[in-house]
């Protein structure tokens, strides 16, 4: 029996940076940390990766945690573009607000970055996508009322 979705997992190349935006920006706890090398191949395989080496942390919010890892092998290209959330694939994560717009204006005096003020839906409900340093796309969302 599936139970709910306990957490997303994002991949950095600058775990402290990124770990340290959720933790300042959105109060995220850092639950737990973990490093391995080359001769976990276990967990290498597990990644569907022949070897792997890296660190991750895993960060608590209510609900759902987020899981951020660094890889240091295998060593990837650098100047990765910016993923469009129209490809296959993890398109966003998403955050529950009580005041959209208050956190829009409280993230973006941070220095995060959005694609456009939040939006009023016909239904009544709030949100606005915008991007993490990494470029990873979060969305902030307010439900409807009533």
């Amino acid at each position: 029996m599936i139970k709910g979705l306990h957490h997303a997992g994002v991949a950095t190349r600058d775990l402290p940076r990124l770990v340290g935006f959720y933790v300042e920006q959105f109060h995220a706890q850092v639950l737990r940390r973990h490093s391995w090398d080359e001769t976990d191949s276990e967990l290498s395989i597990r990644f569907g990766i022949e070897a792997s080496s890296g660190r991750l942390e895993m960060l608590g919010f209510p609900g759902p945690a987020l899981e951020v890892f660094q890889f240091d092998k295998p060593e990837l290209p650098g100047g990765l573009p910016l993923r469009s959330v129209a490809e296959p694939g993890l398109s966003h994560i998403c955050f529950e607000v009580d005041d959209c717009f208050a956190e829009y204006y409280r993230l973006t005096a941070g220095g995060m970055n959005f694609h456009a003020p939040p939006l009023t839906m016909p239904a009544g409900g709030i949100f606005t996508y915008g991007r993490d340093p990494d470029g990873n796309v979060v969305e902030l969302l307010q439900r409807p009322t009533g």
